[in-house]
């Protein structure tokens, strides 16, 4: 696997620079409609961070390299070394070497993630890049068009799987200030003819026309949704005793990850819904070494049961690697391997003990298990 990661965050001719920006003309308009990003530049070092250390191992596609750029207030380094800031000269230079290593052998995979600023267009998307609006300049050379980079990668790569990642908002900011559509720069000249079919996944953070969500103190809500999906959470396993592997069929999983529960505080009340385009044909990117660990959500039926139920989860083949929780009023949140468990809950006096079999699959399993009261003394 090689990887091209890009994070924009720090936009110096934006709102909210820390360096003095024009007040007047075309770019300083463009510039002030658009605000720094925190949780983007964290993002794109985690992803690089997670790759170095979940596939450098990896079976079906190990690590073979990974290229960040950070637009950043703050240096980022990657294995002590400074990274490069992500204007266009250096995202067009980087994935130029990006594709000379992809294509060194035909079963490598490819994976390219980008967050930062979007414009929406009528049928494709801008991404903003570190030198949007540089002054002197059309506001839109520091962008480029996603889809035709997209294409122009499908006709210059070689590798068996291409993987397009892209977490930012599809709105069309500027739309009523400009007099035409704005264009962008093309990061790579597309080879004449068409790219042959292959294992080519393009995942959008979010939908057409919405925004796309971080937490400014943490990631984005498509980063943590895409590295849970990529740790586990998207895991199919080949066959009743087969390996447990992670295909280019991420959408699904990535649609149910990425909306935390709306009681979870912090996250606001903002739906966000990924969308996919390009050809995913389900080929494996990671192997897993064990079943994954599946976060899950159990509790009693009726609810208030749980505040005297003494719960437990124990694998068939495992039973002294037993999980319990005692009683609580809030329902059992945590986490377990991937396989069968006998659920459990035990009670001192108001309810009859009540067990059931649970499969823990990815992505996550949300149960309750049934109880009975005891009748009440009619005396």
């Amino acid at each position: 696997m090689h990887a091209l990661v890009v994070g924009v965050g720090d936009y110096p001719y934006c709102r909210g620079a820390e360096s003095p920006r024009p007040s007047e003309g075309v770019g300083a308009t463009m510039g002030e409609l658009y605000s720094q990003l925190l949780s983007t530049p964290a993002s794109a070092r985690m992803v690089a961070d997670w790759l170095v250390e979940h596939q450098a191992d990896d079976t079906v596609a190990p690590l073979g390299s990974v290229d960040l750029l950070v637009s950043a207030r703050r240096t980022t380094t990657l294995n002590g070394t400074e990274v490069k800031r992500a204007d266009h000269d250096n995202v067009r230079t980087s994935m130029l070497s990006w594709l000379e290593r992809c294509n060194e052998h035909p079963q490598n995979v490819a994976l390219f993630f980008f967050t930062g600023h979007g414009y929406a267009l009528e049928t494709d998307q801008l991404l903003l890049l570190d030198d949007f609006a540089t002054p002197g300049k059309p506001a839109f050379d520091g962008a480029f068009p996603l889809r035709d980079t997209h294409a122009a990668v499908l006709s210059a790569c070689t590798a068996r799987t291409i993987c397009f990642f892209v977490d930012a908002c599809r709105t069309a900011t500027a739309e009523n200030l400009l007099s035409t559509p704005p264009r962008g720069r093309a990061l790579l000249d597309a080879p004449p003819g068409l790219p042959a079919v292959r294992d080519a996944p393009l995942i959008l953070s979010t939908s057409a026309g919405a925004s796309a969500y971080g937490d400014p103190e943490g990631v984005t809500r498509f980063t943590s949704a895409l590295l849970g999906a990529l740790s586990g959470q998207a895991a199919e396993r080949r066959g009743p005793d087969g390996d447990w592997v992670i295909t280019t069929h991420l959408l699904p999983v990535l649609q149910q990850l990425i909306n935390p529960p709306r009681n979870a505080g912090g996250a606001g009340e903002e739906t966000q819904h990924p969308q996919e385009t390009g050809t995913p044909l389900g080929g494996v990117i990671r192997q897993l070494a064990q079943p994954p660990t599946i976060p899950f959500t159990l509790g009693c039926r009726p609810r208030e049961a749980l505040l005297e139920a003494h719960l437990e989860l124990t694998p068939f083949s495992r039973p002294a690697e037993r999980l319990s929780r005692p009683p609580r009023p809030e329902r059992w949140h945590d986490r377990a391997p991937a396989g069968h468990y006998d659920y459990s809950a035990t009670f001192a006096a108001s309810y009859a003990k009540a067990d059931d079999r649970l499969f823990l699959a990815p992505p996550q399993v949300d149960y309750d298990l049934p109880c009975e009261a005891f009748p009440k003394d009619l005396a």
